[in-house]
């Protein structure tokens, strides 16, 4: 008898909803592509075929083929493809948006792409949303410009990127390449061009970085 209690009262706390549309969530406007799966006791909704989540004041984009989302907590997603204001695209196996921290976090097979970086690979990506600093680490490559390192820290505002831990880039133009080592390197671009690589920069310009290399 107790055990047929447990199974009706987890039966009534979940709430299968139909197709709806968008619902707001902590900031984000997220458009279902199938039924909802409402924990009426944590208020919990799990969307099993995924959907779409925007957000209007940075211009993310998040579509996944699997959503959870924990009120005031975050939104987690499965097959994930994120895109942004400016173009870039990611994906990952994994995405969570911390909704306190301010955070978006990219796991799994990550790739990058965008009109400066040409399939930047990485462990792990997070996205800083309040700063607008991007953070790539574990392994981290890309094929134009030809770079490696251990980490990868890109400032949107001053379209500039840091890269850390045996750091290596190799010019387009000349085809030489720069090696770090254990110094840091700075990108600096034009636009969408490279202008310029300083290995071992002043601590000044390394400074507004050193948040986001831990």
């Amino acid at each position: 008898m107790g055990h047929m209690n447990r199974f009706l009262l987890s039966l009534l706390a979940t709430l299968t909803l139909g197709t709806g549309s968008a619902v707001s969530f902590g900031g984000l406007n997220v458009t279902p592509r199938g039924p909802q799966n409402l924990n009426l006791e944590t208020g919990a909704t799990d969307l099993p075929q995924g959907g779409t989540a925007t957000d209007a004041t940075t211009g993310l984009r998040l579509s996944a083929d699997q959503m959870q989302l924990a009120p005031g907590e975050r939104l987690s997603a499965q097959g994930a493809t994120l895109t942004t204001r400016q173009g870039g695209t990611l994906h990952a196996q994994s995405v969570t948006y911390d909704l306190k921290l301010g955070t978006v976090t990219a796991s799994g097979d990550v790739t990058y792409n965008d009109a400066r970086l040409k399939n930047l690979s990485a462990g792990r990506v997070v996205l800083h949303v309040k700063t607008g600093f991007v953070t790539a680490q574990g392994r981290v490559k890309a094929t134009a410009p030809a770079l490696s390192a251990e980490t990868l820290v890109f400032d949107t505002r001053t379209v500039q990127v840091l890269l850390s831990g045996d750091a290596r880039l190799t010019l387009p133009v000349k085809g030489q390449q720069v090696v770090a080592g254990s110094r840091p390197l700075l990108l600096t671009f034009s636009g969408n061009r490279l202008l310029r690589a300083t290995a071992g920069p002043d601590a000044a310009a390394v400074s507004r970085f050193a948040p986001y290399l831990r």
